[in-house]
């Protein structure tokens, strides 16, 4: 499940966070960055990643109608997989 409110909060979010908001693994992460979907920024040897962007991810996916608004149907067809 989607927690969008940690992306509302900050500008960065660390790993932990970013997992827990996306509900997924940190392997899960790193292979969306490899792929280019996301882009982590380091500082002082720590990956952050900027909230607008894993904003604009999850609306190009169809998870979220806007910055703060859950699809609903993409979420149901998501557990469904």
């Amino acid at each position: 499940m989607i927690k969008i409110e940690n992306l509302n909060d900050r500008e960065f979010i660390k790993i932990n966070d970013l997992t827990e908001t996306l509900g997924t693994s940190q392997n899960t992460i790193y292979r969306l960055c490899i792929k280019g979907d996301l882009k982590p920024y380091k500082f002082l040897g720590k990956n952050y990643w900027r909230t607008d962007e894993v904003k604009s991810y999850l609306i190009n996916l169809g998870v979220l109608r806007d910055t703060n608004t859950i699809n609903k149907q993409m979420e149901i067809n998501e557990t469904t997989f």
